[in-house]
């Protein structure tokens, strides 16, 4: 990735931030400078520090971004990061990208997109989810900048969308606070990825009478990133089309399947695919007449909520480790504003406030359920198994 950085125009901006703009030839010296000693374990802010540590550990050694695993366990010579993504089960897995992964994927965004040294990408995302590291990685090979925040804030971030920023990336409630503070109509931009999760369709109609090039993507961190954005200049629908040396299929359960140079040759700890592989993933989609995938939903339980992911065993599992529970329940429900939006049922003499101050003390925020009910018992199914299903229709 070093070398990303060197064949660039040195004297060129690369990264903005609040307090300090970098250029390529300064980011180079500062990662050819930065010390790495085997691999790394690296929890990245928004920060320039932030940005050398990584792209100095993925340049030398293997960066451990977020979570935690034995680092005896990774094969430097194979992985130059391993993310750390939620799985249906909830148990973190470690996902091994190589830089032929990122290589392909930041070569087939630009092919699709069309960005370049004369864009400047807006960085509001953690560098600890593929969404956030791969504008840094894109923008390093590409040769474009990356103006950084330190934070989302919709003022902000409104006010920044309108001063020479002309790609952008966000999940939908970003989007919906954005126009919130500032409906538009805004110029200069020239595609704004939307992703993360489930897109409200109301929100793709205030993006339009915005004027925002919007782009639903599809992306996971398997592929270190976007396998599948909307052509730039078609017609504003939720689908997405596939990206250049990308394949899509959808099995006939329904699961998104995908294949190509981008993909990670595993997760750590366990044996590689093949060159040829599918990843089937635990996304439900369909795929269009002119080959446009449109993703309908998930195959397991996880909650995307506002792009996090929410695993109802974990917080079910909590909730009941809090005085005043004796049974809960945990669905998703499709909300405008967050895509999907978690919902809890339970049993106890607990009230909601409560309950919602003892989540906050152990789990993230995201995780914390929107809205509650009291009830004197779970619906289950015929199986006897809690009905998830009949816990969000409660709710409706």
């Amino acid at each position: 990735m070093l070398d990303w950085l060197r064949r660039q125009d040195p004297a060129r901006v690369f990264i903005e931030a609040p307090d300090v703009t970098l250029t390529f030839g300064e980011i180079a010296h500062a990662v050819m400078d930065r010390p790495v000693h085997g691999i790394e374990v690296v929890r990245p802010g928004l920060d320039i520090q932030s940005v050398i540590d990584l792209l100095a550990v993925m340049s030398k050694g293997s960066a451990v971004v977020t979570g935690t695993v034995e680092t005896t366990a990774i094969d430097p010579s194979d992985a130059a990061s391993v993310l750390f993504t939620s799985g249906t089960s909830g148990r973190p897995k470690g996902v091994r990208l190589t830089i032929d992964n990122w290589a392909a994927a930041a070569s087939a965004s630009i092919q699709h997109l069309g960005h370049g040294p004369a864009d400047t990408w807006l960085l509001a995302l953690p560098l600890h989810h593929v969404a956030g590291l791969s504008i840094l990685v894109r923008s390093a090979y590409a040769g474009g900048a990356v103006r950084m925040l330190p934070g989302f804030d919709p003022v902000a971030f409104a006010t920044h969308l309108r001063r020479g920023v002309s790609v952008v990336s966000m999940v939908p409630t970003m989007l919906s606070r954005v126009l919130d503070v500032d409906p538009g109509p805004y110029d200069g931009l020239k595609a704004v990825l939307l992703g993360g999760g489930p897109i409200p369709s109301r929100v793709l109609d205030r993006a339009g009478a915005a004027g925002l090039p919007v782009l639903p993507t599809y992306g996971l961190t398997e592929t270190a990133g976007q396998v599948a954005t909307l052509k730039p200049g078609a017609p504003l629908e939720n689908k997405a089309h596939p990206l250049p040396g990308v394949d899509i299929r959808v099995d006939p359960d329904d699961r998104i399947a995908v294949r190509g140079p981008m993909l990670s040759p595993g997760y750590v700890g366990e044996p590689d695919r093949g060159a040829e592989d599918w990843l089937v993933t635990g996304d439900l989609g369909r795929i269009d007449d002119d080959g446009a995938l449109r993703v309908t939903g998930r195959a397991d339980t996880i909650i995307v909520s506002g792009g996090e992911n929410i695993d109802p065993a974990v917080v079910e599992a909590t909730l009941l480790r809090v005085e005043g529970v004796q049974e809960a329940l945990v669905a998703g429900l499709t909300s405008e504003e967050w895509g999907m939006e978690a919902v809890c049922l339970y049993v106890g003499q607990a009230n909601p406030a409560q309950l919602e101050t003892a989540l906050r003390q152990i789990l993230p925020g995201f995780m914390v359920p929107k809205r509650w009910r009291q009830v004197a018992g779970l619906p289950m199914t015929p199986m006897g198994k809690p009905d998830r299903d009949e816990a969000a229709r409660l709710f409706r």
